[in-house]
């Protein structure tokens, strides 16, 4: 089965303590390209939660963001004691000496360099990673299901576009006899033309069949057409991460569409080469879109 790489997914578990909810969006993108936004405390988890991700995504941009909501606070407020104890002590020394009024309140101490510091908690990221894992395999889950049900209807219309350029395919095959034929018609139509009514060398009129021939065959490239799709129908069958495989294929389908439009020299078959070409960059358009 083919995976879109739009999807969208979330999850949310708590216990007495906490509570954490998750959220993923992933589009379309080259490469994987991870952004998580996480609490500070989960830092040191971040390799665990790319590896998660890893395991179930493998292309595309994957935006991941986890909030959490715990009783206890993200820090503690650490009061040095002693130098706020000496801070009173001299400033009370230096007001008695110099005469200066007044009282040390509370919004003066406050102020006071180094009296307090913050402190982070450790503990909290070991309490709620349990949470964090949970809530990130359901989020995780959510968006994977709805990635494959868009593949699923991604798949369905290549295989209708695909079944439509196999039909364009074996048209261009079933015109080739004729492409020559009526090459042939008009080459004899030329020499007799060139000879004012003299007689034709059998000889010469092989060798210049033989020459157009070589010139207009486009077998080869029919056959590599029927080869690339045969094997863009196999990636389809396969599934998986098959994007690149399928955009290199796709790219040789309209270069041999290319070719056999400029060796062909045929209106019909011209025709039938500019629709290859439409329906080729439509599908290509659409493998953007899958894993």
């Amino acid at each position: 089965m083919l995976m879109s790489m739009t999807g969208f997914g979330e999850g949310e578990v708590s216990n007495k303590k906490s509570s954490v909810a998750v959220e993923i969006r992933t589009v379309n993108h080259r490469y994987l390209d991870l952004s998580i936004k996480m609490p500070r405390l989960l830092g040191r988890r971040e390799h665990e939660i790319k590896e998660l991700l890893k395991e179930k995504i493998t292309r595309g941009r994957v935006a991941v963001t986890i909030s959490m909501d715990a009783d206890q606070p993200d820090y503690d407020v650490k009061i040095n004691v002693p130098l706020m104890e000496q801070y009173i002590e001299k400033l009370g020394r230096f007001a008695k000496r110099k005469g200066v009024g007044g009282a040390l309140d509370i919004n003066t101490m406050a102020t006071l360099p180094e009296v307090f510091h913050l402190k982070e908690n450790d503990v909290d990221a070991d309490h709620v990673w349990p949470l964090v894992e949970r809530g990130l395999k359901q989020a995780l889950s959510s968006c994977v299901k709805m990635r494959r049900d868009e593949g699923r209807a991604l798949e369905a219309d290549l295989r209708a576009r695909l079944a439509s350029i196999t039909k364009v395919v074996s048209s261009v095959e079933k015109r080739a006899p004729k492409v020559i034929a009526a090459h042939r018609v008009a080459l004899r139509e030329r020499l007799d033309k060139g000879l004012e009514g003299a007689k034709l060398d059998n000889n010469r009129w092989m060798t210049e069949v033989a020459i157009m021939s070589e010139k207009l065959d486009f077998a080869e490239e029919v056959t590599r057409l029927k080869s690339h799709l045969a094997q863009i129908k196999a990636c389809f069958d396969r599934g998986g991460a098959v994007a690149k495989k399928l955009t290199y294929l796709l790219q040789e389908v309209h270069r041999e569409a290319t070719t056999i439009a400029s060796k062909a020299s045929d209106a019909s078959v011209a025709e039938f080469t500019v629709s290859l070409r439409e329906e080729t960059e439509r599908l290509r358009e659409q493998v953007q879109n899958i894993e």
